[in-house]
């Protein structure tokens, strides 16, 4: 696995694609939609979230799943949470970050 990204490079990432395995056999193609600032427990942390199109009529469930930039093997093994769906009813998981500051 690759380190986690920051809040920055997930931000410059919007609308982009990646790959979520959900499982060893099975790959989606999810869009980066948005990513939303938290409260992070000190000046050293950051905390955030970012939240994952799915496919036209794709529904999953909370679940630990990998995720990559399209194109790449490595990723993050990332807890993913439903969060409301999009106006046009594309499913959504969610990711929350919260970890120090890259230096």
């Amino acid at each position: 696995m690759t380190a986690m990204p920051s809040q920055d490079q997930l931000i410059q990432a919007q609308g982009a694609h990646f790959t979520l395995w959900v499982d060893a056999e099975h790959m989606l193609d999810v869009e980066l939609l948005e990513v939303l600032p938290g409260a992070p427990m000190s000046s050293r942390h950051e905390c955030f979230s970012a939240f994952f199109g799915l496919p036209p009529g794709i529904a999953l469930p909370q679940n630990s799943y990998r995720l990559a930039p399209s194109g790449e093997e490595e990723g993050w093994l990332l807890l993913l949470t439903p969060s409301p769906p999009e106006a046009d009813g594309r499913h959504v998981l969610q990711a929350v970050f919260h970890m120090e500051k890259p230096v």
